[in-house]
């Protein structure tokens, strides 16, 4: 009997290792701080692609060049280009000042803001989320969430909030409190409620 629980603990505890392992790699994702701040990173994979790593590299630079200078500032920064050789993949890490500056130079809706700034701004909220145990929330949410965050985005990506999320659309995956997987979205635009 003392065998049999000396292998159970011994597998719980392997179990329990493999899930604190390496972090995950290759993931595309978008990081919001509490100022509106955004970093970007982005993997493609360029295998077969007809350009190296460096012509990509001045391709993107020209763009942001371009955009900084129709802005009279830097608003949007290329943090790192690097190649993987073994996946041929490119990791590019950027930010942007602010969501209205992602949304501009990726041409993808980006809102980060109250849900009263939200409204302001022309955007038709829904209450057809689900918290993380995809329960619904109360019909009237968006009343008591009037002076609490929402990121609004139609980019189906990983994204990293700011603060706890509480509720998000139907087919997101709440990766961790503050992380989400968007990709199993249907909707053209996301929301994602934060706790504050």
């Amino acid at each position: 009997m003392k065998k049999i629980a000396v292998v159970f603990m011994t597998a719980t505890i392997f179990v329990v290792l493999a899930g604190c392992g390496e972090e995950k790699k290759d993931i595309t994702s978008i990081k919001i701080d509490s100022k509106g701040n955004i970093t970007s990173v982005i993997y493609d994979d360029f295998a077969g692609e007809n350009y190296s790593q460096e012509e990509f590299d001045i391709g993107n630079s020209a763009r942001v060049e371009a955009y900084n200078e129709e802005c009279l500032g830097e608003r949007i920064t290329v943090e790192s280009v690097e190649k993987d050789e073994e996946t041929s993949k490119i990791k590019v890490v950027m930010t942007y000042d602010s969501p209205d500056d992602y949304k501009k130079f990726n041409g993808k809706v980006l809102f980060y803001g109250t849900v009263k700034e939200a409204e302001k701004a022309g955007y038709t909220l829904t209450d057809k989320l689900v918290d993380s145990e995809r329960k619904a929330p109360d019909k009237d949410i968006l009343k008591k969430y009037k002076n609490k965050h929402v990121i609004i985005t139609e980019d189906k990506t990983t994204f990293i909030a700011p603060y706890k999320i509480d509720y998000m659309s139907v087919g997101a995956r709440f990766n961790s409190k503050k992380e989400a997987d968007l990709s199993g979205c249907s909707t053209q635009l996301v929301e994602i409620l934060l706790s504050k």
